[in-house]
């Protein structure tokens, strides 16, 4: 093995100190979920409309940037935060004890967005992309270090305009923290195929049951700068040093972006093992699920947004995935042996473009997966693995929310598809 420059050693240590070396009780779950917002006929609409009716009751924190736009309002209960896109507003939740408690801090925070939408007459999504606009500066954020990331990266870039996730963090222990990346990393083609709800795009079927995936996988794809990484870290100075390799996309000297556009190892070479600057490079790595240092959890990315009818059914498989690691690891060594992350990306790609229409690359894996994560969950002696049941009618019907989506703009077109995925209140 390669001796690693102590430059790597440095900075994976850091990295390494954001997580507990052991869990202080049971592990919380926190949520991101990125929601598209539309015109009653489904055009974007622009958010930021939305955040004095947002901050009304008085009970949210405003955060402005340095230029004075407000960026997100924050609360005991939940935060909302504008995204890349003018169309999409992140409702921000936990960490929370559990599924339910997550659940409903997020409820109450959808129902004031949903209400807050109504008043205009538009809709709040239960999709992961925007169902007619195209990527396009114009529906690009104005912050600053977009415009930045747009310059280094490219027009890829402008697909995050558009896309909605619903991403998950799970409470992790440092000596667990990259074997449990690792494995949302390996299992990345469970959650599409089970997930995956950007079909749409343009107002037409994109060919890509997840879409999301499909086109962000696109950027800095050589080093697998977004989706399933190339292989297993080693170790936090491993794992640093892997993503150094790729381009550091911008610094932010006094607090104002700017483009850089070399790998991070020159970087540093000239800078030293700045961590801050490390934390600003590896944020902008998209890796479906990854290790952060700042909230001591791993982040699993994989997810779009889902339906109104399952909206929690994405929490509930990525808290399974991390509570079932051990036994998820040992059926994978039992059906692929050392080397599982070949046949997985294969199916990986075949599940981003059909979905549950995909073979499985071993008979009834994705059943032996759920049943893992249900078991695991039970464990936990609270229930949550009810959650799992959406999941599970999925998988019978081997139709996910992006095929159903494609079947319902076939048959009865964009308008009962715009009806059947707007969130309303129960």
């Amino acid at each position: 093995m390669t001796r690693l420059h102590p430059h790597w050693l440095q900075l994976g240590e850091r990295f390494a100190s954001g997580f507990d070396e052991r869990l202080d009780g049971p592990r919380t779950v926190g949520r991101e979920a990125e929601f598209p917002v539309v015109t009653e006929t489904g055009e974007l609409a622009d958010v930021r409309e939305l955040l004095p009716a947002l901050a009304a009751p008085g009970d949210l924190v405003e955060e402005r940037d340095r230029h004075g736009q407000l960026v997100s309002l924050t609360g005991p209960r939940f935060t909302y935060a504008l995204e890349v896109g003018l169309g999409t507003l992140e409702l921000i939740t936990g960490p929370c004890a559990d599924l339910w408690s997550l659940r409903a801090c997020h409820t109450e925070g959808l129902e004031r967005l949903v209400d807050a939408a109504g008043e205009r007459g538009w809709r709040v999504l239960g999709l992961g992309m925007q169902p007619l606009a195209a990527p396009s500066p114009a529906i690009m954020t104005p912050k600053p270090r977009y415009g930045v990331l747009h310059e280094v990266i490219g027009d890829g870039w402008l697909w995050f305009c558009l896309t909605a996730s619903d991403q998950v963090h799970v409470d992790v222990a440092r000596s667990e923290a990259l074997a449990a990346s690792d494995l949302g990393n390996l299992l990345v083609p469970v959650t599409v195929a089970l997930c995956a709800n950007s079909s749409v795009q343009g107002g037409a079927a994109t060919g890509w049951c997840s879409t999301r995936e499909a086109r962000m996988g696109e950027i800095g794809a050589s080093h697998h700068r977004h989706g399933m990484p190339p292989g297993p870290s080693r170790g936090f100075a491993d794992y640093v040093a892997r993503l150094g390799e790729m381009t550091f996309l911008l610094d932010k000297p006094g607090g104002v972006p700017r483009a850089v556009g070399v790998p991070f190892a020159d970087w540093i070479a000239d800078h030293g093992p700045d961590f801050e600057a490390f934390l600003l490079h590896e944020h902008y790595i998209w890796n479906s699920a990854r290790p952060r240092h700042r909230q001591g959890t791993v982040e699993l990315r994989a997810a779009c947004q889902q339906p109104p009818d399952s909206p929690h059914a994405a929490a509930a498989l990525h808290l399974g995935l991390v509570e079932a690691r051990p036994a998820l690891e040992a059926l994978l060594r039992r059906h692929f042996g050392d080397d599982p992350w070949t046949p997985l990306r294969r199916w990986h790609a075949e599940v981003v473009r059909d979905g549950l229409a995909a073979p499985e690359p071993i008979e009834g894996l994705l059943a032996s997966v759920l049943e893992a994560c249900g078991e695991a969950l039970a464990v936990r002696g609270r229930g949550e693995e009810r959650e799992l049941d959406p999941l599970w009618d999925r998988l019978e019907r081997r139709e996910n929310p992006a095929q159903e989506a494609r079947r319902i703009l076939d048959t009865a077109g964009l308008e009962v598809l715009l009806d059947r995925r707007t969130f309303r209140r129960a």
